[in-house]
């Protein structure tokens, strides 16, 4: 009941935090609007607890001071280094708000090391911190999203055997990346929604390819490093597969937008970069954690 209980404080914060940001958010931000984002929040908070309740004797869950520390630490780096790259400057081109995150490493890392709780907290509150910086406004479905890649790189921790679990999910990592790009191949042209242009975005066939193969590469290469290093690449891509994927997918309800729109011109252009920047750095992030931790003797 302790654990559940966290979850629920934990979820409270978060819609509490969207309302702050949405009611101080400026006149050119896109505040809360409808009701389609609660009951995407709810959804996503039923699928938290169904599988909190599933692993709910696992202490990956437990939450106490250090947790709670670790996750003010997480969602002010991500949401600080968030709104440094959400500039014009790094933005990608697709049917919405789609920005180069190296950042994004953050809410995986911190997910890997301290578990999906603190990994949640670090990707969602981060996101609505650094959204509201840059003046964009609140994004729930988005928030909850980047809330899911690092609770999803913490689920590693409900795996005792971690290299039959990397085995696995190495095969659905690779999977759901042919995925993505088979949808990009099927259909590469999409309506933007809201300049009615159409767009082509064949060009991420190349950067999903080129960041599923660097996760799956990571994997296998950088093993002789330690396994968790090898690891945090494949449970990195996991997270933002599944984070971005479940963030595109509700906005077929909270934007109206249609399936390859919102597969193909909005999850592709944050997908794409986001696995080609975790690949790279939250290896690095680990490997400096790790480094640290044997000097101090921690």
């Amino acid at each position: 009941m302790k654990k559940a209980l966290t979850w629920l404080i934990v979820l409270v914060i978060l819609v509490a935090l969207m309302l702050i940001a949405s009611a101080l958010t400026g006149p050119n931000g896109v505040k809360l609007q409808g009701v389609a984002w609660l009951l995407w929040t709810a959804i996503a908070a039923v699928l938290i607890y169904a599988l909190y309740f599933a692993t709910a004797a696992n202490p990956a869950w437990e939450v106490g001071t250090r947790q709670v520390v670790y996750m003010a630490i997480g969602a002010a780096l991500y949401g600080i280094f968030a709104f440094l790259f959400n500039g014009t400057v790094f933005v990608v081109p697709s049917v919405s708000l789609v920005s180069i995150r190296p950042a994004v490493a953050i809410p995986v890392f911190f997910g890997f090391v301290f578990g999906p709780v603190v990994g949640f907290f670090t990707g969602a509150v981060g996101n609505i911190l650094g959204d509201f910086l840059t003046g964009w406004g609140v994004f729930p479905v988005w928030d909850i999203g980047n809330g899911l890649i690092g609770l999803v790189a913490g689920l590693v921790m409900l795996f005792p055997d971690r290299r039959k679990a990397l085995n696995t999910f190495t095969w659905v990592v690779a999977g759901l990346t042919l995925i993505a790009l088979a949808l990009i191949v099927i259909r590469p042209v999409v309506r933007d929604p809201f300049g009615d242009a159409e767009k082509n975005f064949f060009g991420f066939v190349w950067v999903m390819l080129i960041g599923g193969a660097l996760a799956l590469g990571a994997r296998w290469v950088l093993a002789r490093f330690g396994e968790d290093v090898a690891a945090i690449s494949i449970w990195g891509a996991l997270g933002i597969l599944i984070g971005i994927g479940f963030a595109a997918i509700a906005d077929i309800w909270v934007n109206g937008y249609p399936f390859f729109v919102a597969m193909v011109g909005e999850f592709a252009p944050a997908a794409g970069p986001n696995l080609i920047n975790a690949s790279i750095l939250s290896p690095i992030l680990l490997g400096a954690y790790t480094a640290i931790q044997s000097r101090t003797g921690r």
